[in-house]
C-alpha cells in the first residue's frame, strides 16, 4: 500500500467486501476509494514483509522516533560551562617580544602588515599614519592628517598604497613613493565620506577595491 490519505469517514458499501459499514475514504496513486477498517487493515498486512506485524512495526516507529528525537538533542544549544568541560586545557603560551616600533605620540588604533611580511602601517590618536620596516625599526613614511584619532589603517595588497580613516569621517588613500623625502599628505585622495567617524577600513581583491 502506497501514497495513503485519509481524508474523512462515511458509511457505505465497502468498494472491497462490499460489506455497508463506517468508510475511510483512501488515496491509492491518486484513485479514491472507499474501504472498510477491516479491509484497510487487511490491505495493510498484505505489505508486510515475512516475519513483521503490525505491532513490531509501531514497536520499531516508536523506537526510531526516540532515536531521532536523542540526535536532535545533541544539536540543541547547551551552556558555556558544558562546552568548556569539554576543551583540552590550552598550555601557557610563551610570547616574546622581536622588535618594539617608537615614535607615536599617543595610543596606537589600528595596525595592518604588509604582504611582503617585512613593513606594516600603523594609525594613532596622535594624527599621525606612519608606515615602519620591521627589520630595521626605521620609519619609512609618515602622513599627518587634519585630525586627531587615525582609528583605521590599511595596507594595498601591492604594498605600494595604504588606506586610512577616523574622526575626519573619510576613507582616505595614500600612494607610497620610494622618495621618502616626497610629501605623501599632498597625494591623499579621499575615496569615500561618511556621516560619522570611520573604524575600520581593508582593501579587497586589488588596490582599486
Amino acid at each position: 500500500m502506497c501514497d495513503q490519505t485519509f481524508m474523512a469517514a462515511t458509511f457505505g458499501p465497502c468498494d472491497s467486501c462490499s460489506k455497508a459499514s463506517p468508510l475511510m475514504n483512501i488515496y491509492i496513486k491518486s484513485e479514491a476509494i472507499n474501504y472498510c477498517s477491516f479491509c484497510v487493515e487487511m490491505m495493510a498486512c498484505q505489505g508486510l514483509q515475512k516475519g513483521e506485524t503490525l505491532a513490531s512495526l509501531k514497536k520499531e516507529s516508536e523506537n526510531l522516533k526516540k532515536k531521532l528525537e536523542e540526535e536532535r538533542g545533541k544539536l540543541n544549544d547547551i551552556e558555556l560551562h558544558q562546552v568548556a568541560e569539554k576543551v583540552e586545557a590550552v598550555a601557557a603560551l610563551s610570547l616574546k617580544t622581536r622588535r618594539v616600533l617608537k615614535g607615536h605620540g599617543n595610543k596606537v588604533l589600528c595596525m595592518d602588515w604588509c604582504k611582503d611580511k617585512r613593513r606594516l602601517v600603523s594609525s594613532s590618536q596622535d594624527g599621525k599614519v606612519i608606515v615602519w620596516d620591521a627589520f630595521t625599526l626605521n620609519k619609512e613614511h609618515g602622513v599627518t592628517l587634519p585630525c586627531t584619532w587615525v582609528m583605521a589603517c590599511a595596507y594595498a595588497p601591492s604594498g605600494c598604497a595604504v588606506a586610512c580613516g577616523g574622526l575626519d569621517n573619510k576613507c582616505s588613500v595614500v600612494p607610497l613613493s620610494l622618495d621618502r623625502n616626497e610629501n605623501l599628505a599632498a597625494k591623499k585622495k579621499s575615496v569615500a565620506m561618511h556621516t560619522n567617524y570611520v573604524s575600520g577600513c581593508s582593501f579587497t581583491n586589488s588596490d582599486m577595491q
